[in-house]
């Protein structure tokens, strides 16, 4: 009996003796795990996590289940370790992201990595980073560091390994945020980073980012030599040795927390450190502040910014609750992501709380995102950028915004009301960096919950959003609720939202095949300003239309739909925004029409995939 099916026996056996476990789905599992001799184990993973975390089961059934996922994934770390498959690697919207044992291999990774380095050595990077030759690259070193994932430290030693192979300088931060890695990477003027994280996909995912010399994630001219590079040594009789050893001369631990603490005090221009400190220290009696740190690399960096003094005044009048700062490879069974399903619990802790000053936060594992709430309702980073744009225009630090073209557009509202520059890009970091490096921009977010500020980084960082949020209670004296729903009364209501289509059982390749052909006929075949849309029981007019980033549809009203394919996995997402102009909607009036909007968008989506497939 092979060791999978050895390891499905006794999966099954262990379910079978679970009373509180659900007998219909015991029988489904059967059939498919154990008869079938399914391979994707993940997947029963995912499946028994989110069971435990939707159902009310005993504490020995949820830690029999705990114990069936550490299995599967001490098994599929075995397969990372020795599968001889290849992938195809492409870096999308934030690295390359796949799946641990199956194309995320030990292999595979050390193929990638091989390939980053042929980029330092190409004419193109040199340029960009001002580097008259691969020498300069050797002497400024990479930086490299990881999130919290399963096999982290197995992929760290890879880069290097790599890296030292190649002569070049490694600067190791360790398990380290990816925003904090941005700051050091310009703090310690190293000529890149690769950072090993898949960001907030699921317990079976890990990644690779890359960063040039500025920080920002790298845009396509670099990362598509890495594609070609690292493909080419995928192809079959290919022949590739991975080293086995790393030359300990040449590499430097770095201590992330106390450099960013550093940067941040000294460079910070949107939030004022000193300040939030003393208004925490005042109102200490007065406050819940819940910290969620999804078990991730942020544990530590924020006690490290709000310093010791303060957070212990915190503790001592019992203002301050940190959550999941303990290591969990499988994030305790749900996606580690900032959600509104995630976020629930923490609002009703809030609640129970009943403080004057209430706020929460989550940060997914790498901490380049991050999702708020208080007492009062759950703040998206599209609710969310809104108050801290405005929070920096009333404090005299003014300049324009940059957003994706999926984010809301409240908070463009805003700047053009207030005389300040709106800049509008496709999705991705990467294509924030020009905004920012001309000056033209305070701010830059995006509505995935990512955001950053004039004088932090060029990287998205769950960090400076966590301090903007407290310097916006700290300036204005109100909750975040509060201030969200003073500026909607001064400049509109505007409700956005979003959905999806999976696209199941397709390969890498003909993903990116099928996504081109489907963005391509949204773009051209359907629709032209002009035209009208019915959406519910209303027409609208198509004011314009927007192709920077698939197909966004501006509508008369300036409501908007938008239809993209995912950057990241194999998914087609449409987003959408409803815009009254006669004031604020009930939560009925606005479900009924977000999901007008949502109906609309998946029937445009189901169009042109007909349209394609017709083909």
């Amino acid at each position: 009996m092979s060791s999978n099916s050895q390891l499905l026996q006794s999966i099954w056996n262990t379910l079978a003796h679970i009373a509180d476990f659900d007998d219909k789905l015991k029988n489904t599992i059967k059939d498919k795990w154990i008869d079938v001799r399914s391979s994707d184990l993940w997947e029963l993973a995912n499946i028994l996590g989110n069971y435990y975390n939707s159902h009310q089961l005993s504490a020995d059934s949820i830690e029999k289940m705990r114990s069936i996922i550490t299995n599967i994934r001490e098994e599929q770390g075995k397969k990372a370790m020795t599968n001889p498959d290849t992938t195809t690697v492409v870096f999308g919207t934030s690295g390359w992201r796949g799946v641990i044992g199956q194309d995320f291999t030990l292999l595979n990774v050390h193929k990638v990595l091989r390939a980053i380095v042929d980029l330092l050595k190409d004419k193109e990077f040199l340029s960009y980073n001002n580097f008259s030759s691969f020498q300069d690259v050797q002497k400024s070193g990479i930086l490299i560091l990881r999130d919290n994932r399963f096999m982290g430290d197995v992929f760290l030693a890879a880069a290097r390994k790599e890296l030292t192979a190649a002569g070049i300088k490694v600067l190791d931060a360790g398990e380290c945020p990816t925003g904090v890695g941005s700051a050091l990477l310009t703090e310690l003027k190293a000529a890149g980073s690769i950072n090993f994280t898949p960001s907030h996909n699921p317990m079976e995912y890990a990644g690779i980012k890359f960063n040039p010399s500025d920080g920002g994630p790298a845009d396509q001219n670099l990362t598509s030599i890495i594609e070609k590079h690292a493909n080419a040594y995928m192809q079959d009789g290919v022949s590739f040795e991975m080293p086995q050893k790393e030359n300990s001369e040449l590499i430097q631990k770095v201590d992330g927390k106390i450099i960013f603490r550093d940067f941040v005090e000294q460079k910070a221009k949107a939030f004022d450190i000193a300040k939030i400190r003393q208004w925490l220290n005042q109102n200490a009696s007065d406050i819940t502040l819940i910290i969620d740190f999804m078990h991730g690399s942020s544990r530590g960096y924020i006690e490290m910014l709000i310093g010791d003094e303060t957070i212990n005044t915190l503790k001592q009048k019992n203002a301050l609750h940190l959550l999941h700062v303990d290591d969990d490879y499988s994030f305790h069974g749900v996606k580690p992501e900032p959600s509104a399903k995630n976020q629930a619990p923490l609002i009703e802790m809030l609640r129970q709380n009943k403080r004057r000053f209430t706020l929460a936060v989550a940060l997914d594992p790498d901490a380049d995102r991050i999702r708020y709430a208080d007492d009062s309702i759950d703040i998206d980073m599209n609710r969310f950028a809104a108050i801290a744009y405005n929070n920096l225009l009333d404090k005299g630090i003014t300049g324009g915004v940059v957003s994706s073209v999926p984010s809301s557009d409240f908070v463009l509202k805003i700047a053009e009301a207030r005389g300040q520059k709106v800049v509008e890009t496709a999705v991705g970091f990467k294509n924030f960096r020009d905004a920012f490096k001309s000056g033209e921009v305070v701010m830059g977010f995006e509505e995935s919950d990512g955001i950053s500020f004039i004088g932090h980084t060029l990287e998205k960082c769950a960090l400076a959003g966590f301090l903007a949020a407290l310097d916006a209670l700290a300036t204005k004296d109100q909750n975040l609720s509060r201030q969200y729903l003073d500026i909607q009364q001064k400049y509109g209501f505007f409700y956005p939202d979003k959905a999806g289509a999976d696209v199941k059982g397709v390969s890498v390749e003909a993903w990116q095949a099928y996504k081109k052909s489907v963005v391509k006929t949204l773009q051209t075949q359907l629709f032209k300003a002009g035209d009208t849309l019915t959406i519910g029981n209303e027409t609208r007019k198509v004011k314009s239309i927007n192709t920077i980033d698939g197909l966004k549809i501006n509508l008369d009203d300036d409501s908007w739909i938008l239809l993209r394919p995912s950057g990241t996995e194999p998914k087609f997402r449409y987003y959408y925004e409803v815009v009254s102009k006669e004031g604020p909607l009930d939560d009925a009036h606005s479900k009924r029409a977000l999901d007008a909007y949502n109906q609309a968008a998946a029937t445009i989506l189901q169009k042109a995939r007909d349209l394609v497939d017709d083909k």
